[in-house]
């Protein structure tokens, strides 16, 4: 499909993005509010002799916003602070490290997009989301 015949993102939308990124609202309520525009799913699945693993599947359907959202250092630390405080779960923290990877509304820091891109890969392929 040619993506000038997507819908562009709200203002809501891109909002809700925004306060994902700095976990001020959760999955749930990211996905109500893109819903139409961005579906992600995860799915465990047992893995003989690696135990588990999880299938993502995701659908987005929306022209990518010009400029896109900066992913920055910050936002990492700000996910790390919030799980070292309890804030959010290790399970929330890997959604939201795939969820940032994975939505084309997402951009990285050109000036650390190397090392967010690694931290961001590590979280969503190596902490445990179960």
């Amino acid at each position: 499909m040619d993506e000038r015949q997507l819908p562009s993102l709200t203002p809501h939308q891109m909002d809700a993005l925004r306060q994902f990124a700095l976990l001020e609202i959760g999955e749930e309520e990211l996905q109500r509010r893109l819903a139409g525009v961005f579906e992600i799913h995860f799915e465990s699945m047992p893995v003989a002799a690696a135990g588990r693993h999880q299938r993502r599947t995701v659908r987005g359907a929306f022209r990518m916003p010009e400029p896109g959202i900066v992913i920055r250092r910050e936002h990492i630390s700000n996910a790390l602070e919030r799980r070292r405080f309890g804030l959010v779960t290790e399970c929330d923290l890997v959604h939201w490290a795939t969820i940032i990877l994975l939505n084309d509304a997402y951009v990285f820091d050109p000036g650390d997009e190397d090392l967010i891109a690694e931290w961001l890969n590590d979280i969503s392929l190596n902490l445990d989301s179960n």
